[in-house]
Parts: structure tokens; sequence; C-alpha cells
């Protein structure tokens, strides 16, 4: 009976944590009283009393006599994912790649259970009623995959390959035993159960769900891995597993397309030499080869035998061109991918990096940003000086690995011609305005207003660029690229 009581003012104290933390009991709003809580857990009164001192402890509640406890004043928990993955990896995780799993994991899973329907959740149901708890092998592989589901559920396929690359599937804590799995089987059974039953996923031990992961304390790892895995190679092997798919030549014409939209090759210019080109992008000469035969069709460049590829328009005559959209497909669905994947994870980065930005550099990026804007205002360059910033500045390797991809990634935004803009509109001058912003907060020195700014700004630009390629007639070829209910069905 007294280990029934330990364990049920704990899960009171956690739920009504939980539901501080994410809003649902907003700051300043009172609890219900104790009576109804009682009610509402079926428990005692002692046990309500507990975990209320328990929350007040933690300085989450207020108490005064004859009232009802109030949440405690000036707590903005809307991004306690983000502060919860960051006190994870400060507190216990000394290994990069665990880290930077982490820090991915988080955001990605709560975002595949916001997406998740009632039926979904019929998948990660049969794989933990698969579950054998006596074989360590396959009740950690299965494990890993049920964790699996709901980053997959977001259907992006870059985030899924992110979080993949990282060997984390592979991992297995050295230290085994019957009560460890069988622990970790009831909390995931208990967080199934309150997904089924329609209540908030917050009121199960979320929190938990990242010690799937594994991790290592001091200078010991606690887990067994295999010798070809990342956790062992490191940066180059995590490098060659995102790079994945074979050089396209349609990324080719892309990003040289990009190149004269933003004026780098003006009308009359050379283009490097296919020797140069195929140096350039790593490719063949039949790559590079399709690639200039495409945009000589489309009237963009000239090939003249022996003398080389010359550029013969800007901006505006490009702009008139009708790209056939499944010829730029398969660049429309990567940018779309990678912008949501910095959308939902750069919090997190943005913490990690801010601490290691000096003053000097913050007033060198507001330079460089004012200089472009007001002096040499090609496009709109603002959001990738302030994630380039962010991105130098990620000392965890993993984790800038794959950001350095992302800001390659943000590139191709400036390959499509009709969404390149060289005057300023409202929408490129509000992001201008957001960037300043978030770099006069990171001057300041309050790095967690810097890196919910920063949310701020690229969930805002992944949402017009959505609107924007619907517009233009690229969102379904680029969502036919590949079917992402796939990954996770």
């Amino acid at each position: 009976m007294l280990k029934y009581d330990c364990l049920m003012y704990e899960r009171v104290f956690h739920i009504l944590k939980n539901k501080i933390e994410i809003g649902l009991l907003p700051a300043g709003s009172s609890l219900p009283s104790r009576i109804n809580l009682q009610r509402e857990f079926n428990t005692s009164e002692k046990t309500i009393r507990h975990a209320l001192a328990m929350l007040e402890e933690e300085g989450l509640i207020q108490t005064h006599q004859r009232k009802r406890p109030v949440v405690s004043p000036n707590q903005d928990w809307r991004h306690q994912v983000t502060r919860l993955a960051v006190k994870k990896i400060n507190a216990e995780i000394t290994s990069d790649l665990l880290k930077t799993g982490v820090l991915l994991s988080y955001p990605l899973i709560k975002s595949g259970l916001n997406l998740c329907r009632q039926e979904d959740f019929s998948i990660p149901r049969k794989i933990l009623d698969n579950i054998n708890v006596e074989d360590a092998d396959e009740f950690w592989r299965q494990t890993k995959r049920f964790v699996r589901f709901f980053i997959a559920r977001n259907e992006n396929q870059l985030c899924l390959c992110a979080v993949d690359s990282l060997g984390l599937e592979e991992l297995r804590p050295a230290v085994d035993t019957m009560d460890i799995r069988s622990v970790l089987y009831e909390q995931l059974d208990d967080f199934m159960r309150i997904l089924e039953s329609g209540q908030p996923p917050e009121n199960a031990y979320f929190d938990d769900l990242s010690g799937l992961y594994g991790f290592s304390y001091g200078k010991e790892f606690l887990f067994d891995v295999p010798s070809d895995s990342t956790l062992v190679l490191g940066k180059k092997q995590l490098e060659k597993l995102l790079e994945g798919a074979e050089m396209r030549y349609s990324a080719v014409y892309m990003d040289l397309l990009g190149l004269i939209a933003i004026g780098r090759f003006r009308p009359g210019d050379k283009l490097p030499s296919h020797k140069e080109l195929q140096k350039i992008y790593n490719v063949s000469v039949d790559t590079t080869s399709k690639a200039i035969k495409i945009m000589q069709e489309w009237g963009v460049v000239k090939a003249i035998r022996g003398n080389g590829i010359f550029v013969e328009m800007d901006l505006s005559e490009m702009k008139k061109i009708q790209i056939p959209p499944h010829l730029i497909a398969y660049h429309v669905r990567r940018y779309l991918d990678s912008m949501e994947l910095l959308a939902l994870t750069i919090e997190g980065a943005s913490v990690c990096a801010a601490s290691h930005i000096i003053p000097e550099e913050i007033e060198a990026a507001k330079a460089e940003t004012d200089y472009l804007w007001n002096v040499n205002y090609l496009y709109g360059r603002s959001p990738s000086i302030l994630l380039g910033i962010i991105t130098e500045h990620i000392k965890i390797e993993g984790l800038n690995t794959i950001y350095s991809l992302l800001q390659r990634n943000l590139r191709i935004g400036r390959s499509i011609p009709a969404m390149v803009d060289t005057v300023k509109t409202a929408e490129s001058i509000r992001i201008h305005g957001q960037c300043v912003e978030a770099l006069d907060i990171l001057s300041k020195g309050n790095h967690e207003a810097f890196s919910r700014k920063a949310s701020e700004i690229f969930q805002y630009i992944y949402r017009l660029v959505i609107q924007e390629c619907k517009k233009l007639g690229y969102y379904e070829p680029a969502m036919k690229v590949y079917d992402g209910s796939t990954l996770w069905r």
C-alpha cells in the first residue's frame, strides 16, 4: 500500500507538472480544488497534498491559505520540449551523437505525435504487443522501432534519414537486466494507453522516451554498438549517409539557374567549362551535358562549340520560362523537407550555439545583414546569415553536420527563378526585421529568447515557402517524389 501511495503522488505530480509546462494550466491560472483533484485522480487528500507540495517546491505553483494553488507567473512553457532536450544533454549526456539524437528526436517525436490520428495508434500498439521483455536483443530492437514510428509519422524522408544516420537504431545498453526492460515496457505501455484513450500525450512520461537512445555518463559509455556505426566512425560516416543519393543532373542546372537569378552570372558572361563543372559538382561529363542541354532548350544559356557556354537571360526573362514542375520536383521536395526539419529543430540548435557566439561576431553578423539589405541587395539573405552564425557555433559535431547540410539546402530556394525576388516585398521586409531583432536579442545575452525568435522566423519562412510552391504549381509534383506515408504505415 505504501508503495502504491508513493507511485500515485509522483504520478499526480508529473501529470500536473506536464500540464503546466505545455500551457494547459497557464501562468496565473488556478488549479482545480483539492476535492476535484481527488475525484479526477481517484485518490486520497494526502496524495494530492503531497503532489502539490512537490509542485510548490519546484516553483511551479504558489499556495495561499484558503485559496486554490495558482500556477507561478512569468513562466513561458510553450517551448518546454526544447528545454527538456537541452536539460537532458547538459545534465546527463557526454556523447556527441547522443546529444544530437536527443535534440533532433524530442521535437520530431512531439511533431509526429501531434500528426497522429486515433487509427494510427494501432501500429505502435502492435509493435508493443509483440515485444518480449525476456528476449533482450529483440526487446531493444522493437522499442527503438516504436519510437521511430513517431519520427516517421512526420512523413519527411530527410527527418528520418537524419535520425537514422546517427546509428542510434543499433545501440543497446551495456547494463541490461530484466528489471530495466520491464520498467521501460510498462512506461511505454502506459504511454500507449494514454494516447489510445484520447488523453494528451503530455499526461505520460514523455521525457523518459529519450532513454531509448541510450546515455553516456562521465567518460564511460553505457552502451554496446557495432564497429561500423556512426557512433564509432563519426562525422565522415554521418556525412556519407546524409548525402546518400547520387548527384542528379537537375541539381547542376538548378544551382546554375540560381546563380544566374541572383546576378552572379549576367547575360554575356561565360559559365565554367564542362570540365570545371564536373569538378565543382563532383559529377560526370554526361551529367553536365544533360544539365546544359536543358538550359539551352529553355534559352537560358548558349553553348558555342570550341568557345564555351554563355548566359543569354537575366532574372526578368528567366521568370517568363515555364519550367515543367516535374523537372524540379525532386529539389523542391528536398527544399521543403529541409525547411521543415529546420523549423522543427532550430530552437534547440540555437540554444546550443548561442553561448559560443561572442559579441564581436554578433556585431559582424549585424553589419553583414545591414550591408546586404541596404547596399548590395540581391534577394532576402538575412535568414541565411542568421542560420550561418547559428550553424557555425553549434559545437555538437553531429548536429553541426546536419545543420551544414540544411544550410546548403536552403540555397535551393534561390535556384527557382519564380521564387527569387530582387525587389523588397512585405514578406522579405518582415523577415529581415525579425532577423535583426533576433541578433539584437542575442547581443543582450538572452539565449532562450533568441532561440524562440529563431524558431518563429524559420517556421514563418517554412509556411511562406509552402504557400509559394502551391501558387507556382510546384507543391503537388514535389509531394509525389515519394509517398511519405510509406515511411510509417
